[in-house]
């Protein structure tokens, strides 16, 4: 979800009615600290299951209350989860049973999701008022002993892309600009920086066939993901965040193009120029699977990345979540969660809960099981989680916390979901 230092970002779902769940410098003002062993000892397993009014709901598999309200919501890379607070707390949590590993104490809020790459764990720590500079703390995963810190000395950080030997990271204000602001690349061995170039505030960074491309506010940057050589920027008006995907060849997005809203736009990716447009109806959201570009919006389709060439459109709308494919199912969300055939966009099923929400975006399907992110338009707006039998679009189990969850977070066993200090697994 974005902090409140990104709510200028394109609420692009919203235009449908499928609002969003939660809907480069010099090296003289870099900090690199040393390695550090800021940890306490593992604690005991977290409570077998979520009770409220008195029944004990048997898919969650156990709860963890940590020390503050969670800032940063759990993320599982198999063996164990991670996890942020409000008091710069980063815990790690074991998945069988929610005994806590480690923790880290950060001194200041933890504001990014944790992001795991290889041996080496990466959060953003720092408080959301002005001129709060922000800091990248790398952690052991194993212990929670503190590798490296990034101090640019500047405003809000956002980790953008991690890579093995990379992780860039740009810098923000809460003035909105297409350029004057730093992507960093740094050593994930130690934090020196590598290079550094000139970016807008962003919505997104993603590393593909050696390049990293960054959607920024009213233009988009390409740099040599190694040498950090400039190899194009592309004014861009009112693009739709998170809907940038690239191939080795093509990079695609959604933006609005004259007077034409929501626009699918495919450039070539290695020098910038426009290869094909997409217009056929208004377009909001896109993943990419198996070579396919699936996009959603006025309607749910599909198309070849590299031409434009649309394979099939479906009668429905919807909102395409990243990774929503699986078993030759598409999966779509915004009134209903719906399964479509993911060669010819054939409609299998569509599913809607029986409590009241104005939204439903899938999160992931893991096994059997579909599980669904909702909203409402009144407190708690993120009351409800469901999960519904990924084939048939049946409904398996509605979780309602009665109050704000972040949203589903998964791994290839369950999912993961958090509430003010406490964590829940469902299954």
């Amino acid at each position: 979800m974005p902090s409140s230092r990104r709510r200028y970002l394109r609420g692009c779902v919203a235009t449908l009615g499928l609002a969003s769940a939660g809907c480069l410098g010099s090296n003289e003002y870099i900090e690199t600290s040393p390695i550090g062993t800021e940890t306490t000892p593992e604690s005991g397993a977290g409570t077998p299951a979520h009770k409220r009014s008195g029944e004990t709901e048997p898919f969650v598999a156990w709860q963890q209350s940590l020390d503050a309200e969670i800032t940063a919501p759990p993320v599982s890379t198999g063996e164990r989860l991670y996890v942020g607070t409000a008091s710069g707390t980063v815990a790690a949590l074991a998945t069988a049973d929610g005994s806590q590993q480690w923790s880290y104490d950060a001194s200041d809020p933890v504001s990014s999701q944790p992001r795991r790459v290889g041996d080496t764990v990466f959060v953003v720590r720092g408080k959301e008022g002005l001129y709060e500079d922000h800091s990248v703390v790398a952690l052991d995963p194993e212990t929670g002993a503190k590798q490296w810190t990034f101090s640019p000395g500047e405003w809000w950080l956002e980790l953008l892309d991690v890579t093995e030997d990379t992780v860039y990271v740009g810098t923000n204000t809460d003035a909105p600009s297409k350029q004057g602001r730093t992507l960093y690349a740094l050593a994930v061995s130690d934090g020196s920086v590598q290079w550094s170039g000139e970016i807008g505030d962003q919505y997104e960074g993603a590393v593909r066939n050696g390049a990293i491309y960054v959607a920024s506010y009213g233009r988009f940057y390409a740099y040599d993901a190694e040498t950090g050589e400039q190899r194009w920027t592309s004014d861009v008006s009112d693009y739709y965040s998170q809907t940038m995907v690239a191939t080795d060849d093509t990079l695609c997005y959604a933006a609005d193009v004259d007077e034409t809203h929501g626009t699918l736009i495919g450039v070539a990716a290695d020098t910038g120029a426009t290869r094909w447009t997409h217009n056929d109806g208004f377009v909001t959201s896109t993943t990419l699977h198996d070579g396919t570009l699936y996009v959603g919006g006025t309607h749910v389709a599909a198309l070849d990345p590299t031409t434009g060439e649309q394979q099939w459109q479906a009668d429905q709308s919807g909102y395409v979540q990243r990774a929503s494919v699986q078993d030759g199912t598409l999966y779509a969300g915004g009134d209903a969660v719906r399964g479509h055939d993911s060669s010819t966009g054939e409609l299998d099923w569509s599913w809607e809960p029986d409590v009241n929400v104005e939204g439903l975006m899938p999160a992931a399907a893991v096994s059997d099981t579909l599980y669904v992110n909702s909203w409402t338009d009144g407190d708690p707006r993120n009351r409800f989680k469901f999960a519904v039998e990924a084939t048939a679009g049946t409904k398996r189990w509605t979780f309602d916390a009665e109050r704000d969850l972040t949203d589903l977070s998964v791994d290839e066993h369950r999912a993961y979901v958090a509430a003010d200090d406490t964590v829940y697994v469902l299954e």
